[in-house]
């Protein structure tokens, strides 16, 4: 069961909500976690019987989104590379068919002296839906494709993906930070990464991955959705 915090309507606090001014606020950051476990349900078929991997999991907002909409499912397992954030969610949500990992992987903005060993914290065939919200908008060029390989090779064979990151028609094929795009001041290592579409999309073919749906630039910070399935 869920901690008496969490039963009672506790949320992380701000200082460990991922996605800036998007889910700052209490009733924001449920209504999107819902919203997306809803969409996990119709693209995806995400159901009580699933196996959800949440990668860059951050303090479990989809846990939330999870816990509301169904209650509880067979296997959600959020990963994460921030320990703060692991820690306040493995205290506050982990239960019964909610568990959370932390790896010490690298990520030049938010783990950067990381192994550089890859991992998905996932064994083969084990995923039934995997989810990466603003994940791949943060990553560079040699993980993506890595990343995509491991993808394909932890979802079960009906599995999906859904994913997210910044792709544009006519463009280079990867950039960081380039100036003058999206809403915001682009500061850092990686707070942006941007493929062209036939770039990344490259890279998913080569991960003997399918594209299954693509929605443009509706999601955070003008983010496209993909949602991927195995070849």
């Amino acid at each position: 069961m869920f901690s008496k915090k969490t039963q009672d309507g506790a949320l992380p606090p701000s200082k460990y909500r991922m996605g800036g001014k998007h889910f700052k606020n209490d009733a924001a950051f449920v209504k999107t976690a819902v919203r997306d476990v809803k969409r996990l349900e119709r693209y995806c078929a995400l159901g009580t019987d699933s196996r959800l991997l949440d990668w860059g999991c951050g303090a479990g907002r989809l846990a939330v989104g999870v816990r509301e909409h169904f209650g509880r499912i067979a296997d959600y397992h959020g990963v994460d590379v921030q320990p703060e954030l692991v820690e306040w969610a493995e205290e506050n949500l982990a239960g019964p068919g909610f568990r959370f990992t932390c790896v010490d992987v690298s990520n030049e903005r938010y783990n950067p002296d990381g192994t550089p060993e890859r991992t998905l914290s996932a064994e083969p065939g084990s995923v039934d839906v995997f989810y990466a919200y603003s994940v791949f908008s943060h990553m560079n060029d040699e993980d993506t494709p890595a990343y995509l390989q491991l993808i394909g090779e932890a979802l079960a064979p009906e599995g999906r993906a859904f994913v997210t990151c910044f792709v544009e028609e006519d463009v280079p094929g990867w950039e960081e930070n380039p100036e003058g795009y999206g809403p915001l001041e682009w500061k850092g290592r990686l707070h942006c990464t941007r493929f062209a579409r036939w770039h990344f999309e490259d890279h998913v073919n080569a991960a003997r991955l399918a594209v299954d749906r693509f929605e443009y630039g509706r999601e955070t910070d003008g983010q496209s959705l993909y949602v991927l399935r195995k070849r």
